[in-house]
């Protein structure tokens, strides 16, 4: 019997379809076509000159800034849609408003290799990545004129990337997003319940089912939610309770970048290198969350296509149970652990 399961945070429904379920290894990608790499690749060493100015760069000692001997380097956004301006201004049309888009976009190109995943880095890169982003979220959070900062990945062309070199990408915005805005209320209102942090509540209950635990260290809970939108919708959630991202401790960034990497190496494994956007939610720059919010990460695989249903009802269809997500992503990490003793 198909099920309807409400996310505890935001109230959401999301339909389980059992009875239509594909067994979880029929989502093993078929060999598909990479994002086609142009002649010249503007991330690639040699070719600084192609992009901004960096702003950030983890380079060789000695070697010239904008220049090669750069093993991790960032760079605004050559078609950014915010821009940092000193003044923004509002403006009204009729009952409309709108804004100027103050913000920042950076890429963050995560290795000189054209095409080395974060699953084939070697782990020691990873924690730089995991450094990188909280580098650049600190350069953010300090600005007064920006209220929120994501940080994510797309990887494949159906997760909407454009090119093929890994990258990563920070958005620095004048505003609050939606989406985030619906999580921290239902986070707020738990919290005005008497419930405490509702993804601390979350921790407890997934460590106590295991079902749809995936993985865990010593710092970080992977598991698929219960009520996951996607197939193999995936979180990486830090056991320790942090409104912000920007307030990830130095023992926690190792156990970060490990259980983002084998994440990610069981998707390429088990999935045949699936599509896929992960992205960071934290809690917004100026507000005062800490008792309520708790930062996470979000892995979203494409492997299924949002149809009328989900965009007219706002409504997901997941036909993968998250149980059996999570067992089938569960077992590619032991194989992984078997082939590393």
């Amino acid at each position: 019997m198909p099920q309807l399961r409400q996310d505890l945070i935001t109230g959401r429904w999301v339909a389980v379809a059992t009875e239509r379920a594909k067994r979880p290894d029929s989502f093993t990608q078929a060999p598909r076509d990479a994002v086609a790499a142009k002649d010249i690749c503007p991330f690639c060493p040699g070719n600084e000159k192609m992009t901004p100015p960096e702003v950030l760069a983890y380079r060789e000692p000695g070697s010239a800034p904008n220049g090669p001997g750069w093993w991790l380097r960032v760079v605004p956004n050559l078609y950014a849609a915010f821009r940092l301006e000193p003044d923004g201004q509002t403006a009204h049309d009729g009952v409309f408003e709108q804004r100027d888009a103050i913000g920042a976009c950076e890429v963050l190109i995560s290795s000189p290799d054209h095409r080395a995943t974060t699953p084939l880095l070697p782990r020691h890169q990873v924690e730089e990545i995991v450094q990188s982003y909280l580098d650049r979220y600190h350069a953010h959070q300090r600005n007064p004129a920006l209220e929120y900062v994501l940080i994510l990945y797309n990887h494949g062309r159906p997760a909407g990337a454009s090119l093929e070199h890994p990258h990563s990408q920070l958005y620095a915005v004048g505003v609050v997003p939606p989406a985030f805005q619906e999580e921290l209320a239902g986070a707020q209102r738990h919290l005005a319940q008497g419930s405490g942090c509702v993804f601390c509540r979350i921790i407890t209950e997934e460590r106590r089912a295991g079902a749809r635990i995936i993985m865990e260290n010593e710092a970080f809970l992977v598991f698929a939610p219960y009520a996951a939108r996607t197939p193999f919708e995936t979180w990486i959630i830090p056991k320790r309770h942090a409104a912000s991202f920007g307030d990830l401790g130095g023992r926690e960034k190792a156990p970060l970048a490990e259980a983002l990497q084998r994440t990610l190496k069981a998707f390429r494994t088990g999935l045949n290198d699936p599509p896929f956007n992960y992205f960071i939610h934290s809690a917004p720059l100026k507000a005062r969350v800490d008792d309520a919010y708790h930062w996470h990460l979000e892995i979203i695989p494409k492997l299924s296509i949002a149809a009328g249903f989900e965009m007219g009802a706002g409504m997901w269809i997941n036909v993968v149970k998250p149980e059996d997500a999570a067992s089938f992503l569960r077992q590619q990490i032991t194989v992984e652990d078997r082939a590393a003793v």
